[in-house]
């Protein structure tokens, strides 16, 4: 399977961006067999959690970004995680 080119990655990036989370997540998992879950909710930055998918066999690395909408006296399992962004980056072998 070939790696995707710059075109490919930005055409994937516009559809993941419109798609809901869950949705988004089923979308990577079927697009390769070989994908890769690299973290999943990790804390990156203040306010936002990454979770970062590798997608082996094309050469393309995705990270979808979320951010907690729930006031801080809420308990921790009604948190309320809104999908606002998505990072799509080549692998360090893909140098297309």
């Amino acid at each position: 399977m070939a790696y995707l080119n710059e075109g490919e990655r930005r055409s994937l990036l516009d559809d993941l961006s419109g798609m809901r989370l869950w949705r988004a997540k089923f979308k990577l998992r079927l697009m390769d067999p070989k994908v890769r879950l690299l973290y999943l909710r990790n804390a990156q930055q203040s306010g936002e959690w990454h979770t970062k998918y590798v997608l082996e066999s094309l050469g393309t690395a995705v990270t979808l970004v979320e951010v907690n909408k729930a006031a801080n006296d809420q308990p921790r399992n009604k948190q309320n995680f809104e999908f606002v962004n998505v990072i799509v980056e080549p692998t360090a072998d893909n140098s297309t």
